[in-house]
């Protein structure tokens, strides 16, 4: 069954949520990829890498690491991304800078008691993702703060009486995740997580001497 955004009933369903974490998270790859460009498969794509060594940081889902993890660990994310563009070019790969996707990813992230409960598969830069974490932030009144429909997914964020109503899921098959939370608190931690992932934002351009997170326009 198709999801009728307009159809505000699945409200009604929606899980409340428990302790819940609501933040920016950049990109920890664990190895890089060297094979070919072209004509590759994904056997190709497991195969033909070369690990990039631990972090020194805190992962709060696998190769994610959460702004909130971040006050004081700034030099372990600069080493991080250093020794990634020292490997890529090392090994000829150039392409791997000219985008954020993979290795440069910035998502929103949403946690709960740890576990990543709403997925933003085509959110890949700093940009598009204080686009979400804005919309997050004036969860004051009511509306919908976020409506996005893209290659087989779909995300509605709408506030009503103090509440956020989310809704992801296929657009075709209908939403797998219904959920609400207290609209003020999330509200409250996307304004701080919009204010942290900024000031890494610039530390990181200035450490590397390039913006590797935003998407060229």
């Amino acid at each position: 069954m198709t999801f009728d955004r307009e159809d505000e009933t699945w409200m009604v369903r929606a899980r409340p949520l428990g302790s819940v974490l609501c933040d920016a998270a950049f990109r920890i790859a664990d190895s890089l990829y060297i094979g070919p460009d072209h004509d590759i498969g994904p056997a190709d794509w497991e195969r033909l890498r070369v690990p990039l060594g631990p972090a020194d940081l805190l992962c709060c889902v696998p190769l994610l690491t959460a702004t909130l993890d971040l006050p004081g660990r700034e030099p372990a994310l600069v080493a991080h991304y250093e020794r990634l563009i020292a490997l890529a070019r090392q090994h000829g790969k150039d392409a791997a800078l000219a985008h954020p996707f993979p290795y440069f990813s910035v998502t929103p992230l949403l946690l709960e008691e740890g576990r990543a409960i709403v997925t933003f598969p085509w959110t890949d830069d700093v940009p598009q993702t204080v686009a979400i974490l804005t919309a997050l932030a004036g969860a004051g009144s009511d509306g919908v703060l976020w409506d996005d429909i893209d290659q087989g997914w779909f995300i509605r964020l709408v506030v009503r009486d103090g509440t956020l109503f989310i809704a992801e899921g296929d657009p075709d098959e209908g939403a797998d995740t219904l959920l609400r939370a207290d609209a003020k608190s999330i509200a409250d931690q996307a304004t701080a997580a919009l204010a942290r992932l900024r000031s890494l934002h610039a530390h990181l351009i200035r450490a590397v001497g390039r913006d590797l997170w935003t998407c060229a326009s």
